[in-house]
């Protein structure tokens, strides 16, 4: 019987090392220094127009006497984009995984942080020039483990916000899960949660609270942020609004705002004790 030729240590080698290049493909995102080069986009984003810019207007400081933008004495109106999720798209790596062979629960805050910057970033970058977003608190609620490699979204908007504190909603989802405005903005993350439909496609919900703080370290008015970011505006009708802008067709109510932000600030209080 013809003994088939032994493989030789070249081909052995050229094995070990694809086996080596897929293991650290699929599990690129846990390399180290993987996630702060992640963050530069966002960084940069932050950074430039600090840098390039020549915008002199920096948002109002908070005092003691503000009021919330639900609440302000002229009513505001926002534009589509302030409510808008943010999603991306992740994977379950193999150093997400703790001993119950699951995405471990301290692994769902990185993946934020890299969700959360897009976020701010794209968003609210016109409010940003004269103010730094400080993360001060997160809470998460865990509802679904995550298995290996499993693929998840994360879908992050604006939450809420009061007199000195802004608030991110994070959901780690199903992948292509939609979260209707009808259920989801009108009545928060709670309204999600206790849908029948909605809630079986929710790994976790996480709330992020930022404190906006100016080169002088005083804390800004998370409403001002909005309004100079462009996603905060009068209501038509008021004075100084053109009412032939095109953007006012699409834009949401002042009472849609409130509803919202009020629906956002109960979920708020009921899990950041």
């Amino acid at each position: 019987m013809e003994r088939l030729p032994a493989a030789t240590p070249g081909a052995a080698t050229l094995v070990g090392s694809a086996v080596i290049v897929c293991l650290l493909v699929v599990n690129a995102k846990g390399l180290p220094f993987v996630h702060s080069i992640r963050l530069l986009p966002s960084l940069y984003r932050l950074l430039r127009p600090r840098l390039f810019s020549s915008r002199k207007g920096v948002p109002e400081r908070a005092s003691a006497a503000s009021t919330p933008a639900a609440t302000a004495e002229a009513p505001l109106a926002a534009r589509p984009g302030l409510f808008q999720h943010h999603i991306t798209r992740s994977r379950a790596v193999l150093s997400d995984l703790d001993v119950n062979i699951h995405k471990s629960n301290s692994t769902f805050f990185a993946d934020a942080d890299i969700n959360r910057a897009e976020l701010l970033t794209r968003r609210l970058i016109g409010g940003l020039v004269g103010a730094v977003p400080l993360l001060a608190a997160v809470q998460c609620t865990f509802k679904r483990e995550i298995g290996p490699f499993q693929a998840y979204d994360l879908s992050s908007r604006v939450l809420c916000w009061d007199e000195k504190s802004l608030f991110i909603v994070t959901y780690f989802l199903k992948p292509r899960t939609a979260l209707p405005p009808d259920v989801e903005l009108a009545g928060g993350p709670a309204a999600a949660l206790q849908d029948a439909s909605l809630r079986r496609t929710i790994y976790a919900v996480m709330v992020t609270r930022y404190v906006c703080k100016s080169k002088g370290r005083k804390t800004v008015a998370p409403a001002s942020v909005l309004k100079h970011a462009g996603l905060l505006v009068k209501a038509v009708g008021t004075p100084g609004v053109d009412k032939a802008d095109p953007l006012d067709a699409q834009l949401l109510a002042p009472s849609a705002v409130e509803t919202a932000v009020k629906a956002g600030m109960e979920y708020v209080r009921d899990c950041m004790v």
